[in-house]
């Protein structure tokens, strides 16, 4: 996957390539981090919503990449403040727990995609690409 590649448009701004991943497990951040950039995106890291939402005022962000079940601003809450300031933002929703109240929430209220922990990596990489389409 090469992401100057990934819109078909070599042109595309490095903006455009960053991508956002907020999770209160610090190593699940790292050790996709290191995945995502293997790759060629920027990360940027956040551990709550409230920290992600600061990083989205400040920095330009193309996709982020968020667990649900987090401390201070949860997912669900997160999801809802970028629809506000962002409506076309890309947000894929990460989870460990599978529940069908969480998933039909989170797509009505406009998730890219929604992905159960352990995330399949390959599969993950596949959304990311879709994402930046």
């Amino acid at each position: 996957m090469n992401p100057k590649n990934i819109s078909g448009d070599s042109s595309s701004s490095d903006e455009a390539r960053v991508i956002l991943i907020v999770d209160d497990d610090k190593d699940f951040c790292y050790t996709l981090k290191d995945i995502l950039e293997a790759e060629g995106f920027k990360i940027l890291i956040a551990f709550n919503g409230d920290q992600a939402y600061q990083i989205t005022k400040s920095n330009k962000v193309g996709l982020i990449i968020s667990d649900v079940r987090m401390p201070v601003v949860n997912g669900i809450a997160l999801l809802e403040m970028i629809r506000e300031k962002n409506p076309g933002m890309k947000i894929i929703i990460v989870t460990a727990y599978e529940e069908m109240k969480i998933y039909l929430e989170v797509m009505r209220l406009g998730a890219f995609c929604f992905l159960k922990k352990p995330l399949d990596i390959e599969a993950l990489k596949q959304k990311v690409v879709e994402a930046f389409s």
